[in-house]
């Protein structure tokens, strides 16, 4: 098969490789899609020890010995964590808080920048018959990972649902984060990037335009989400979240958050709230919540490529180009 080796440096080197062996306890899935995501970015630049590729869908290929839940031909997308199912988190339901991970699928075992990978049985996800493949991922990181966060805002500030947010980052998190809240039924959307383009697509979805210089949008929002990593980013949040509120930390970055403890910011009173992934019992919910807005979601698929297209899609991922490119590896 053939398999996507980061090099580091921008460079990405498709080498051909032995298809896995399947133990048992475990399937062989035929990938499908590989979203592009852009925590990737730092391996696209740095290389990686594995194949990357964390956003997977696809279709079970084989099935290893004491599995009689999941069948060849199966539509599934990949759980990232490999949970161990055992430890007080796991039998809590928060799988993504595991105790004793053995690490994460695209990061410490091999990911689906391949054209077949190997992952716990118990890591495959069905995928309903009327939801593609393609969708399949957005299921993943574009929608579990800000519906798990927002999920965690609200039962933090003490609602039942969304009613007014700000999301500052218009990129794949930040727009998914978007679309989350207005499934959810929130009624005042707001949303903030440096790119036009990105933002224009923010306010065709429904949001309004934030000018980071009105001050009267200053401490209004129950709900900030910050997708950015930057540090402008991150200090706009800060403004923005009313007293009581919550700012939920999605943005990707290797640069120290440091928060200067003013008497303004002290008397927000608020949370500061950092999710990791999403829960399994989530998954239906999230189900939804794409069906809800199907047409809206399916415009952050910006480009789809091949294996051969995957160095210069990074690039021009990188350079803020595409939202959610996909690499198409097989489709029925």
């Amino acid at each position: 098969m053939e398999a996507a080796n980061f090099i580091g440096n921008e460079k990405i080197k498709i080498e051909t490789k032995e298809i896995p062996t399947v133990k048992a306890n475990e399937v062989l899935i035929k990938v499908g899609y590989c979203g592009l995501c852009g925590s990737d970015k730092r391996l696209f630049y740095n290389g990686a020890n594995v194949v990357p590729g964390h956003e997977i869908s696809g279709i079970i290929s084989k099935v290893g010995g004491n599995i009689d839940n999941l069948s060849v031909g199966t539509h599934v997308m990949i759980y990232i964590p490999l949970y161990c199912g055992k430890c007080e988190e796991c039998q809590s339901g928060n799988n993504n808080r595991c105790q004793s991970i053995n690490g994460l699928v695209g990061w410490q075992v091999p990911g689906g920048y391949e054209e077949y990978l190997v992952v716990p049985a118990k890591n495959a996800i069905p995928i309903p018959d009327d939801i593609g493949l393609d969708e399949g991922v957005l299921l993943l990181d574009t929608i579990g990972t800000p519906a798990h966060g927002i999920r965690m805002c609200l039962k933090s500030i003490g609602l039942q649902k969304p009613q007014r947010a700000a999301v500052i980052g218009c990129g794949a998190i930040g727009m998914g984060s978007s679309l989350v809240l207005d499934s959810m039924g929130c009624k005042e959307l707001f949303a903030f990037d440096i790119d036009e383009s990105r933002l224009q697509l923010a306010e065709s979805f429904g949001s309004n335009r934030i000018d980071p210089n009105e001050e009267s949008l200053n401490s209004s929002f129950p709900i900030v989400i910050e997708a950015t990593g930057s540090a402008g980013g991150r200090s706009l949040a800060l403004d923005l979240v009313k007293a009581g509120g919550a700012v939920l930390i999605l943005g990707e970055s290797n640069n120290p958050w440091v928060i200067t403890p003013t008497p303004k910011l002290r008397r927000k009173d608020c949370f500061y709230v950092r999710s990791f992934y999403f829960q399994l019992n989530e998954v239906q919910e999230n189900i939804k919540i794409l069906r809800t807005n199907r047409s809206k979601f399916k415009k952050l698929i910006t480009k789809i490529g091949t294996l051969k297209d995957i160095e210069n899609m990074h690039q021009e991922f990188c350079a803020g180009k595409t939202i959610k490119p996909l690499i198409k590896l097989y489709s029925e």
